[in-house]
């Protein structure tokens, strides 16, 4: 064993063993058991994008393909009209909450892993 500054050693892997014993198998479990907030974390999120989605469709896209489109307004006002819609809204909230749900599961399977 080599000795560095006296406060540690460096030793090869498995050095006060045997070879006869089995080595230890640790199943992680924690990860596991945060999956279902996750799961829930990724349906707000694919809500949010879908309410978001739905109202741009709505107040941009749709009435450019229904030739019902507003020429005397500048586009970045119609987005502007289309994401402050309330359907607009509400999904930027969904998509927060999405967020912040993914992100304590991931930090409470990293926290509780030990």
């Amino acid at each position: 064993m080599n000795t560095v500054f006296g406060l540690s050693r460096l030793v090869p892997p498995g050095w006060d063993q045997d070879g006869t014993a089995n080595p230890a198998t640790l199943i992680e479990l924690t990860a596991k058991r945060w999956k279902g907030l996750l799961l829930a974390g990724y349906a707000f999120l694919i809500a949010g994008l879908g309410l978001i989605g739905l109202q741009l469709w709505n107040g941009l896209y749709g009435p450019l393909f229904n030739g019902q489109l507003r020429l005397e307004q500048s586009p970045v006002a119609m987005l502007g009209e289309a994401i402050s819609g309330v359907a607009g809204i509400i999904g930027t909230i969904i998509l927060a909450f999405a967020l912040a749900v993914m992100i304590y599961a991931r930090f409470m399977a990293w926290w509780r892993h030990g």
